[in-house]
């Protein structure tokens, strides 16, 4: 789940600082608006140069000597020491003090954190390979040991907790381990790691398609290798694009036709939605289906994943969907004012944020081998809420003119306390943010709220829309504080002239339930 406090660290040099990020991110976010220094390590994090970046930290640590973020400190220093060592026997020494070293889980994960530097150094080409390799699964035995010590379980509380890390421990070691592999040369040996990975319930995700892309690679199975990095190219992996190209050129011969298959990949759903069953009895209930979401939030793309499924899956007769672009945890070039009022009503903090019909609210995601999981649990939700008699009937009709879209709407009933409220959507934008999504279905462009008890017409004027989104997008950047001086790389403020919807709901302004929807194409 990715929240306000979230951070996206621009610093992150390969998997080793990305595990740093993934051990310090919690004390991060816990100390924002409580520690002093708590401004200076989010601007220290983000320097790219490893020595500028120690000697920032060291300073840090001198300034604040009893910092609540002491921890956090440390472990930047340690690995920026790590990455300015010019040996993998230097390496291995500056890595000893730091081994089992921690609280709880750290003092696990420190094992896994020293095995990813051995791989991400910047001078890992001229490490001794086979070196690397045995100290990889040295660290990967002494950490399975260390997991399972008193000391690191003490701080996981339940059962089940300590269950998902003893696995998301073994997995992220198999992946490291196989990367390892691949390294020393040993693609059949990696290949062996990565069934056993896939076999323990390890995530079917940008890294295991990247490793078997390797290894398939290394072994000259070309075709393999290139549907696995076209698989990890969709899910955003570092190289994989560019290394499936590679590929594809060498099979056909040519260039040609290689975005194509991206893009048709990218478009794929990794699951396959259940058929949809309309309800015996159905009394005319529209459920409506919102998402809060991000295009730099990670675990959004299951969410995200999960509701392009339920596109697929249910007739618009039965289902409406929204889909809310939010700055969380970094800023989204696809929100609007429209985004912002609709995660107020729901005081929506934190993305993915599903709603459903307005009193069923579930947060957070996943990865894309996660999306299936979330669809099931997105349409257990909505078959149950089927089933009910609609408090209202509602009807919509829209057609465009120009830059106008005009529609007509109507209610059989005006319920004392509910709010009827008309919005604009775009049946898709096309943005890659850091998530690696780069098709956004049913974004969320302006919304009314209407009288149903007057005239049953409303006006979008999409040229004003527009200008007010990009007035939006001008006012947080100079507003917005995280990250110095921002600017928007690409503003997505236009929307489509053509592949518009409209979604038309009441909604108690109390409980928030949602009492009936309807939904029309733009003619």
């Amino acid at each position: 789940m990715a929240t306000r406090s979230s951070l996206r660290l621009a610093a992150a040099s390969g998997l080793a600082l990305i595990l740093v990020l993934a051990l310090v991110a919690p004390a991060l976010a816990q100390a924002q608006q409580r520690s002093p220094e708590y401004n200076e390590v989010l601007a220290a994090s983000r320097i790219v140069d490893a020595a500028a970046r120690l000697k920032e930290f060291e300073r840090l640590k001198a300034a604040y000597p009893a910092a609540q973020m002491k921890e956090t400190i440390d472990a930047f220093i340690q690995n920026a020491r790590v990455e300015l060592a010019p040996s993998l026997d230097a390496v291995i020494a500056l890595q000893k003090d730091f081994l089992g070293q921690g609280q709880g889980p750290r003092r696990a994960t420190s094992y896994l954190q020293a095995a990813s530097q051995l791989l991400e150094h910047p001078k890992a080409a001229s490490f001794d390979k086979a070196k690397v390799l045995d100290t990889v699964s040295k660290y990967r035995d002494a950490g399975a040991r260390t997991a399972k010590e008193p000391e690191t379980l003490a701080a996981i509380p339940g059962e089940d907790q300590r269950m998902a890390f003893a696995a998301f421990f073994g997995n992220a070691f198999q992946i490291i381990v196989a990367k390892a592999q691949i390294f020393a040369g040993n693609a059949p040996s990696a290949l062996i790691t990565m069934e056993a990975y896939k076999g323990a319930g390890g995530a079917l995700d940008a890294d295991y398609y990247s490793i078997l892309g390797d290894a398939q690679a290394q072994l000259g199975k070309n075709k393999e290798a290139y549907d696995a990095f076209l698989q990890a190219a969709v899910d955003n992996a570092k190289g994989a694009a560019a290394k499936a190209l590679a590929l594809y050129k060498k099979i056909n011969g040519k260039e040609e036709g290689f975005l194509i298959e991206l893009e048709k990949k990218s478009k794929q759903l990794p699951y396959a939605p259940d058929a949809f069953e309309p309800p015996a009895g159905w009394k005319g209930k529209t459920v409506l289906a919102e998402i809060f979401t991000g295009s730099e939030c990670p675990p959004c793309v299951a969410a995200d994943l999960g509701f392009d499924g339920l596109i697929e899956a249910y007739p618009a007769k039965y289902l409406a969907i929204l889909e809310y672009h939010l700055p969380i945890p970094a800023p989204d070039p696809m929100m609007n004012p429209a985004t912002k009022k609709r995660a107020e009503v729901y005081a929506a903090t934190s993305t993915p944020t599903v709603v459903i019909d307005g009193d069923n609210k579930m947060i957070g995601g996943g990865s894309r081998s996660m999306a299936g999981g979330k669809f099931k649990q997105y349409k257990a939700a909505i078959d149950a809420k089927l089933a009910e008699a609609p408090a209202a009937e509602l009807k919509i009709t829209a057609a465009k003119a120009g830059d106008m879209v005009n529609v007509a709407f109507s209610a059989d009933v005006v319920v004392p306390g509910a709010d009827y409220i008309v919005v604009l959507v775009q049946k898709e934008e096309n943005y890659k943010g850091s998530n690696g999504l780069q098709f956004h279905k049913l974004v969320v462009r302006d919304l009314l709220t209407v009288n149903p008890a007057g005239p049953k017409t409303a006006t979008f004027n999409l040229a004003a829309s527009e200008k007010a989104t990009d007035a939006y997008l001008t006012d947080f950047e100079k507003t917005y504080t995280r990250i110095p001086n921002f600017k928007f790389a690409e503003r997505h403020a236009v929307i489509a002239r053509q592949g518009l919807k409209v979604v038309f709901f009441a909604q108690d302004r109390t409980t928030k339930k949602v009492l009936n929807a309807a939904v029309a194409d733009v003619k």
